[in-house]
């Protein structure tokens, strides 16, 4: 699934909320108490079921659950949520027409279970048939079987339709089943709907049939499906058109359906889909198992998109694209899901995880292969560069705090599993696959994934069966030491929280460097952490070679040897290690070394001979060592000179991501002045290259560079920016037909929107919600919740976030976006905290039963809060509305740190770090 990675924060930069684990699940045993016991196993499903949309919302069905028993038992337990089971119409049977009596049919709401006792045993090696007659209601909760609307254009008439999100754990609330990963089984499927309308599932559709008892509604037959876990079933009931892309005989049919209103947006997802299928089948050597691959926008959808076998379903902003508005970062945005959910038809689909402390083999893999598709799809974009910088950024940030957690991590109550969709599985994952195939080199890791994919296809695995297939072949082809498994590496980066410093200390009068580890923290705990050891990847070079293109391993710290001293020529101005990022961790080099870097990134006819990723590293590690007081921030500030010459995007996004919290910190204080006065003189030359809005650019990085420049350079109110944004909203104000004439650049739409909205009052405001009501484009609705969240005016503020919390104004789905874009404004964040405070109650019960979704409303705030002051302040309110919080509590954990950190920062280096900017 591709977790909702807001689109409110530039590219994906991306709200996938960052969470702690360090609670409830790190302490949780994947629990036998919330998982089934294993007296049977489901071997296949046929499922009926009738969906009425008319008035009332509901589903009626019959499920015949054909399965063997294992182990001796009198009761068979399986998954049932929030559905009407009549209990004396619950029968078993064995084999053909053997009844067995059921003397019992009770449930367990708290765990989600149905329990179907009988008076006798059943016997082991048995075939049983258990049949459930069941109902349930269409809700718009955006899990299980919910409905979805929109208003047809052309008779202004609200349509209707029904869709399924099962993952994690509600196919329980759309039929009762043994919901596990494990249990794969297979499933033959019949819809009944209303004739007019028309239904998909994971399979090709085989015949229609008509109701006989209602005359009005047919039933649609799909063919039998491939064995598959309960999560990844999918079906839909709509009116929704198709636009079928070109294939030969051979080839999968793909589909992409949407709303008939957009089915011209399909055009990229036409073409992108079929070519990533295709290249995928090349890159895992194994053929797609389906005869078809539909791919589906949906109005209302809580995630990004869902990776259901043969039917992906996707938030419209993820899947559709109108060549006319549509920005470089929307045409990614679309390539990159689509890779993502194309790649877990193999890696999630054809072999799943075995329990949902694997789910990192889903995320993380899909994540990665991602990003290998979209360079394929785009190989002039140097998008995987991209990827991997944000990635690395992303990643060190949020595993510094004590409250992160493993990227195999144990889970048990369904709560729980929700909460792992993050930061650390996706992106921590993904660039540990990005830092074995650095080590293990791309033929030995091709060639063992391909060999994991064979050997478990159509079955579950965890973590150390894909660590032995990638050993196996490592050893087969010389690519790791015998004496070494991918194992023995990987756990110590998989099972711990965290990630390493490599300390770097320089001998200058013996000529030696001595290296050795510790974990790195933001706040350092009084106790140091001599546990966490890890098996660090060593690559290095010095100012006399400057070769960054050794990514290799050439020798590793471990926990054997966790000091090692070698031999450095004393002529060597610095030395640098972790050669283009290869590896997950932060450098600290001795204050000599640092300064040699700081002078060779001064020279502006030398700092090129530091790799551009390098450089990267070097000023986000500078930042975050200054921060935690391992380093003076007079080097950082030394070494953030360079970039007057800096010509280059990743460079200045990790440096302006790293000046990012001390313009959080600075905000609201007497300073902020003092830092605004910095950041102008810091971006006049960069933005000099930039500064006409109106002159578009070609290329992946030229516009995100632009972007990101024009956007800190209104921001930090450098004079022309404002201006030239303003005159130009004006000038589309006065346009006869705004909505299909809009003049503004294109790229820089989200940035002018953002500056009218901010200097401009009501009419400004209103213009922009009508632009927004009026859009038939996702992505463009996106743009526009996110501007309008920019205004001075507290009442429109108000008004804003009070319509957030009403689906027929705002879209459920969208209201996160709306209430992260208020808090993030200076003024905004005031009104969006007492907003919060007073609607605690309200926005809980909104996003029920997904109580994780209220974390990111605390976390906006929190990240923002900087004195002991607001710690007790927001303390005191997770005290007092614990009720309103459950399922959040990770993010929480994790808001509490971010506030202490902050507090600490202020206390320490506020008034330091104001004299380093004057």
């Amino acid at each position: 699934m591709q977790s909702l990675r807001m689109e409110f924060v530039g590219f994906k930069m991306i709200f996938i909320v960052a969470l702690s684990l360090m609670g409830s699940v790190v302490n949780s045993k994947e629990s036998s108490e919330f998982k089934l016991p294993t007296n049977f196993k489901p071997v296949s499903y046929r499922l009926d079921l009738t969906t009425y949309l008319d008035d009332k919302f509901m589903f009626e069905g019959v499920v015949d659950i054909q399965m063997t028993c294992v182990e001796a038992t009198d009761t068979i337990v399986l998954h049932s949520n929030s559905l009407n089971i009549d209990t004396k119409s619950v029968v078993v049977a064995n084999g053909g027409e053997n009844v067995i009596p059921v003397s019992s049919v009770s449930f367990d709401p708290k765990k989600e279970l149905m329990h179907v006792k009988s008076t006798v045993n059943f016997k082991p090696g048995d075939e049983y048939v258990l049949t459930i007659p069941f109902t349930g209601n269409i809700t718009d909760d955006l899990v299980g079987y919910y409905r979805s609307s929109y208003v047809d254009k052309e008779n202004n008439q609200t349509k209707w339709l029904a869709v399924t999100q099962f993952e994690p754990a509600d196919a329980r609330r759309a039929f009762p089943c043994f919901d596990e990963p494990a249990y794969k089984a297979t499933f033959k499927i019949r819809l009944g709907h209303k004739k007019g309308l028309t239904s998909i599932s994971n399979m090709k559709m085989m015949k229609e049939t008509p109701i006989p008892s209602k005359p009005d509604y047919v039933f649609d037959e799909f063919e039998e499906s491939v064995p598959m876990s309960t999560y990844l079933v999918a079906y839909m009931v709509s009116d929704f058109a198709y636009i079928e892309a070109d294939s030969r005989d051979d080839e999968v049919k793909f589909r992409i359906i949407a709303r008939k209103d957009a089915v011209g947006q399909t055009e990229l997802a036409k073409n992108a889909g079929p070519l990533v299928l295709k290249y995928y089948e090349d890159y895992f050597d194994e053929k797609f198992p389906l005869a078809k691959q539909d791919m589906v926008a949906i109005p209302d959808f809580s995630a990004g998109a869902m990776e259901n076998w043969g039917l992906v379903t996707y938030r419209e902003t993820a899947l559709l694209i109108d060549p006319d508005v549509a920005t470089i970062d929307n045409v990614h945005r679309v390539a990159e899901v689509i890779a993502h959910e194309l790649a877990h038809q193999w890696f999630g689909n054809l072999v799943t995880m075995k329990w949902w402390t694997d789910l990192w083999l889903n995320e993380g893999f899909a994540t990665y292969v991602a990003a290998r598709g979209v360079d394929f799809l785009y190989p002039e974009w140097n998008s995987f560069q991209v990827e991997t910088v944000q990635n690395f950024l992303r990643v060190l940030d949020l595993d510094s705090l004590q409250s992160s957690h493993p990227v195999s991590v144990a889970v048990g109550h369904p709560d729980e599993i929700a909460q792992i969709f993050d930061t650390i599985s996706y992106t921590k994952g993904s660039f540990l696959l990005h830092m074995m195939n650095t080590f293990l080199g791309e033929d030995t890791f091709k060639q063992g994934i391909r060999n994991y994919i064979n050997k478990h296809k159509f079955s579950n695995a965890e973590q150390d069966d894909l660590w032995s297939s990638l050993t196996e072949e490592a050893h087969r082809q010389g690519t790791l030491d015998k004496n070494l498994t991918v194992k023995l590496i990987m756990d110590t980066w998989t099972l711990q929280t965290g990630y390493p410093v490599l300390k770097v200390v320089r001998d200058y009068s013996a000529d030696t460097v001595t290296l050795s580890q510790e974990r790195f923290l933001t706040i350092k705990s009084n106790v140091t952490d001599k546990k966490s050891c890890w098996w660090i990847p060593i690559t290095m070079t010095t100012s006399m070679e400057a070769d960054f293109n050794q990514t290799k391993a050439k020798s590793w710290l471990n926990c054997e040897n966790n000091n090692l001293t070698t031999p450095l020529a004393k002529d060597n101005d610095w030395v640098i290690y972790n050669m283009q990022m290869a590896g997950l961790f932060r450098v600290l080099y001795d204050t000599r070394n640092w300064m040699g870097i700081v002078s060779t990134l001064n020279d502006p006819t030398k700092y090129r001979t530091i790799h551009p990723l390098n450089r990267v590293q070097l000023i986000d590690d500078s930042f975050s060592f200054s921060q935690v007081g391992d380093m003076d921030y007079g080097i950082t500030f030394q070494l953030l000179k360079y970039l007057k010459h800096e010509k280059e995007y990743a460079p200045w996004l990790a440096a302006l991501g790293g000046l990012g919290p001390i313009n959080k910190l600075m905000k609201r204080t007497p300073n902020q002045g003092v830092f605004q006065n910095y950041m102008q003189r810091m971006l006049s030359s960069v933005y000099s290259q930039f500064r006409d809005m109106a002159v578009e650019l070609n290329g992946f990085e030229e516009i995100r560079f632009k972007n990101l420049v024009t956007a800190e350079a209104c921001r930090h109110r450098i004079k022309d920016c404002t201006e030239q944004a303003l005159e130009l909203f004006s000038k589309w104000m006065q346009i006869s037909d705004p909505d299909n004439n809009n003049i503004l650049p294109r790229e820089l739409k989200p940035v002018i929107y953002c500056q009218a909205i901010k200097y401009g009052g009501v009419d400004e405001w209103d213009f922009l919600w009508e632009r927004y009501q009026r859009s038939n484009v996702g992505s463009e609705k996106a743009k526009l919740l996110s501007a309008l969240g920019c205004s001075s005016e507290t009442w429109l503020l108000n008004r804003y976030l009070n319509w957030s919390l009403d689906s027929s104004i705002i879209r459920k789905q969208d209201a996160a976006t709306v209430f992260y874009s208020v808090a993030s404004s200076d003024i905004g964040f005031y009104v969006a905290k007492d907003f919060l405070y007073r609607k605690i109650a309200d926005i809980s019960e909104y996003y029920q039963p997904r109580g994780d979704r209220v974390g990111r409303y605390i976390k906006v705030i929190g990240s923002q809060m900087k004195t002991k002051e607001e710690l007790d302040e927001i303390q005191s309110f997770i005290n007092k509305s614990s009720a309103y919080l459950k399922g959040a509590d990770l993010t929480i954990n994790q808001t509490i740190e971010t506030v202490k950190i902050n507090t600490e920062w202020t206390s320490k280096f506020y008034h330091k770090i104001v004299n380093h900017m004057v």
